[in-house]
């Protein structure tokens, strides 16, 4: 169960690069048929997570204020990832630590 909320986070994260990708070449998204649909799926996958919060904390790399951040990070990213005018070196900050968490998760599961 915990190694599948990894698992769809990982692909959220996927989609969420796609979509900067997307965004940073011009393309427009509806806010009611896209973006909330989205960011309301990312929330339910986190939402999951947490379930294990305990197991989480006790990971020798991870602690309680490292997974809050992870969690705000994707919740950032699964709204900015929308639009154009989001800071590429902001985006990609978060992308890459969100994106080294969740491997780590990921292995140690």
């Amino acid at each position: 169960m915990l190694q599948e909320c990894i698992k769809d986070l990982i692909e959220d994260l996927q989609k969420i690069n796609d979509s900067f990708i997307k965004a940073k070449e011009g393309n427009q998204f509806d806010f009611y048929l896209i973006i909330n649909p989205f960011t309301k799926k990312v929330d339910q996958h986190i939402e999951s997570l947490l379930i294990f919060q305990k197991e989480i904390i006790a990971l020798p790399l991870m602690n309680p204020m490292k997974l809050h951040l992870l969690i705000a990070h994707l919740k950032e990213l699964s709204v900015e990832c929308f639009y154009e005018k989001t800071s590429k070196k902001l985006f990609l900050d978060k992308f890459k630590a969100v994106q080294h968490d969740l491997k780590y998760l990921e292995r140690s599961f």
